[in-house]
């Protein structure tokens, strides 16, 4: 819609005449028709144009649509040529970026922000990155990485590695896995007996954390890939 259409139009959805509307806004009827009817040679000022949206009883959104409509009608031909093309420019380039997304989005893994390989904390539920591995593929999104703090998992995993984990409850008895209790996130060796089931770290600094009777213990995934020194 240009400026004239939305003028006329707010105009007679309200009943009123040109004559009277050029009085109400304080203009001659002369120059009033030929802004409706895209003759005027001296566009309507700010002031005029405050006034016309006051008269049609405008909303916030209308009135900044008419306004935008009266400054595209008073630009250039040669100047709204340009926007139009960086527009599509700018159209082609948003296309261009999400196809891309879309083609390595398969082998994308997410990137969280941290898991405990010391006295367990808090993980970030937000995605902090995406990384790709050669031969590894994440059609399926069962693989995800986390950043490792601490040092419990060392020398087999080192404080500051990156972990590949697939999501998977099949963890066996002295498989490396990242792990919750509670809220507690871990990255641990599991260690299934006939007497108890613990989390054991690498470093024999720290000792077993035993999973009690009751407590909130889920398996995340299972460590597949570390990568260190990167």
């Amino acid at each position: 819609m240009i400026f004239t259409e939305f003028l006329k139009e707010k105009r007679e959805a309200l009943g009123i005449s040109q004559n009277k509307f050029a009085k109400m806004i304080n203009i001659t009827q002369s120059y009033f028709n030929s802004i409706e009817r895209g003759e005027v040679k001296n566009p309507p000022s700010e002031e005029v144009l405050l006034r016309i949206a006051d008269c049609l009883n405008l909303n916030p959104e209308e009135k900044e649509q008419m306004l935008y409509l009266a400054a595209i009608e008073r630009t250039p031909k040669i100047i709204i040529d340009k926007i139009e093309k960086l527009k599509n420019e700018v159209k082609s380039n948003i296309k261009k970026t999400a196809k891309e997304a879309t083609e390595i989005s398969d082998n994308a893994i997410p990137l969280f922000e941290r898991i405990s390989a010391g006295l367990g904390a808090f993980t970030d539920n937000d995605i902090e990155d995406y990384i790709m591995l050669p031969g590894l593929n994440n059609t399926n999104q069962n693989l995800f990485a986390v950043n490792v703090v601490g040092d419990s998992m060392e020398p087999t995993i080192k404080d500051g590695s990156i972990i590949i984990c697939k999501k998977t409850l099949d963890i066996k008895s002295g498989e490396i896995g990242a792990f919750f209790i509670d809220e507690q996130a871990f990255v641990k060796r599991l260690k299934i007996t006939k007497n108890y089931i613990a989390l054991v770290s690498d470093n024999p600094n720290y000792s077993p954390i035993y999973i009690g009777p009751g407590e909130n213990f889920n398996v995340v995934g299972k460590v597949i890939k570390v990568l260190s020194d990167i």
